[in-house]
């Protein structure tokens, strides 16, 4: 038998030609890649999404790729912020609302949904976000450690805050 290759998977060139599709400058994102990095090559990569009005970030390496809303298949006693399950090339992935899950106001964001398909150890998760932005690098230094007011699973969720642009 041969050896099966697994081919790599790069979100940032998912993201790109999304946007290409889409008819959005992606030049934000471009822009961001070019950034020079310091003497000890720290930067770190982030993909920049939106729930409610607040911004949020996730390392490109736990990202598997990104796709817009589907149908997806309600699960029943299921917590609030468990949207249900979906079938993506046969696999069966559970879908995360972070709305609810992060105690924010329920609302719908026309046509900017998206959901995040992110690598949890052997299998994969989705996070369904308001909107996608960019890519944005950041220096480990410039990363703030998660707040000590943050207790049990939010802390979980939360490793740091990082400033980008002002925001």
């Amino acid at each position: 038998e041969e050896p099966v290759v697994q081919e790599y998977f790069d979100p940032l060139a998912v993201l790109l030609e999304g946007r290409r599709r889409a008819g959005t400058a992606a030049d934000t994102v471009e822009a961001h890649l070019d950034e020079t990095s310091d003497s000890s090559g720290d930067i770190l990569k982030y993909l920049r999404f939106r729930v409610a009005d607040e911004d949020y970030g996730l390392s490109l390496l736990e990202i598997r790729e990104i796709i817009k809303p589907r149908a997806v298949t309600e699960v029943p006693r299921m917590p609030v912020f468990v949207a249900g399950v979906l079938s993506l090339r046969g696999v069966i992935i559970p879908v995360f609302d972070l709305r609810p899950r992060l105690g924010l106001p329920p609302a719908h964001s026309p046509g900017t949904e998206r959901i995040i398909i992110v690598k949890k150890e052997d299998g994969a998760c989705g996070l369904l976000v308001d909107e996608v932005f960019q890519v944005i690098g950041l220096k480990s230094s410039e990363i703030e450690k998660a707040p000590q007011v943050l207790e049990g699973m939010d802390r979980e969720f939360v490793t740091g805050i990082g400033r980008h642009g002002g925001r």
